[in-house]
């Protein structure tokens, strides 16, 4: 505690001057209750008052902007044709595949599609994003959108994710709501254990996740399977990022299959090419023989044919971040973004904080 101004502890007199206490003792508050040690003068609460429903329409969290040369593929369309088709019928679909392949983007993609809808059978009034990689995650952000919708109480966490998910669910004349939630990257079905979004002829919901598990694909949710870019969709992601470069059409399907086909290890080549104005042979050069070294150093570490090339890909990033200025950042600045979580870290309750954790963000935006 610091600002007292008197004799100094355990003395009757003496200037008054500034000085520091320590070791004044830990207090715990809990249930919105203040905890307060050392000597106290005068303590004032203002309680905030209760917070007034957003008007609709209305967002909660941040749909993630659009990739660079975003390339409108097959699983776009189901996603909107199944959702064209629903009626009334409880929707949630799932986008499942493997890293990289750009379900997150896909997600994205449909959820600005659908909050741009103004027509009557289609507009919709709450859009809410989800970042769902753990199940505080996905509480936190049930949490907001109940504090913003329907005053739900942010000191109960778990009872305000469930108000929330209630107040979806159409009240007898009440002006139905038309809403969206987006679950994207979940990683452990028991995550959304309670936390499904309520069953409502109003509302859709879509999960983007690496997982196949039963226990997702269940009740009648719809499953739409991203794979790899198909060779045209390659050629087409690298014509268009390296526009304007008259590069070979061989050459950039062959770095297509080079790469594997997968959408993130081509966004990497591309970016690397137009940052370093290099030619897409000098990169196919150089990717083969950080290939030929990953495989080397690590035979047993990557064992689908995607992760060796996105590996190789990464590192020549890396590499090139390393030279520009300030020169040496790059490395220490990953090692330390690491070790945060890129969508914010989720409130944690005072009970909990012993079991806090910083969970890690390598890039697993797919």
């Amino acid at each position: 505690m610091t600002g007292y101004r008197g004799p100094a502890p355990g003395t009757s007199q003496g200037p008054l001057s500034p000085i520091r206490l320590s070791r004044t003792g830990d207090a715990t508050a809990t249930g919105g209750a203040t905890a307060i040690t050392g000597y106290v003068h005068t303590l004032t609460v203002q309680q905030r008052p209760p917070q007034e429903p957003a008007p609709w329409p209305h967002q909660v969290g941040v749909i993630p902007p659009a990739a660079r040369s975003y390339q409108h593929r097959a699983e776009s369309h189901r996603l909107r044709a199944t959702a064209d088709g629903g009626g009334t019928t409880v929707l949630t679909q799932l986008l499942t595949g493997m890293g990289g392949v750009g379900k997150t983007q896909l997600a994205a993609d449909y959820a600005r599609a659908v909050w741009s809808d103004t027509s009557t059978t289609g507009r919709l009034d709450i859009l809410v994003w989800i970042t769902a990689s753990d199940r505080s995650s996905i509480v936190s952000g049930y949490v907001q959108a109940g504090i913003e919708l329907c005053r739900a109480d942010p000191n109960d966490p778990e009872q305000a994710a469930r108000s929330f998910l209630a107040w979806l669910t159409p009240k007898g004349a009440a002006k139905p709501c038309r809403w969206l939630i987006v679950l994207d990257d979940v990683t452990d079905p028991d995550d959304l254990k309670g936390l499904w979004p309520p069953t409502s002829s109003c509302g859709r919901a879509l999960v983007t996740t690496r997982r196949r598990d039963a226990a997702l694909t269940s009740d009648g949710r719809h499953t739409v399977q991203v794979g790899l870019f198909t060779e045209d969709e390659a050629l087409a992601y690298l014509t268009a990022s390296l526009t304007r470069r008259n590069e070979p059409t061989d050459q950039l399907s062959t770095l297509a299959a080079d790469l594997g086909h997968l959408p993130l290890a081509l966004a990497q080549a591309a970016a690397y090419i137009v940052d370093a104005d290099a030619t897409v042979a000098g990169y196919r050069t150089l990717l083969a023989d950080r290939t030929t070294t990953l495989a080397a150093l690590a035979p047993d570490a990557l064992p689908d044919d995607q992760a060796l090339p996105l590996a190789a890909a990464w590192s020549l990033s890396i590499d090139r971040a390393e030279t520009l200025r300030p020169i040496g950042l790059a490395r220490p600045m990953l090692q330390l973004i690491s070790l945060l979580d890129g969508n914010g870290i989720p409130p944690r309750r005072p009970d909990q904080l012993a079991d806090t954790h910083l969970p890690g963000s390598s890039p697993r935006r797919s």
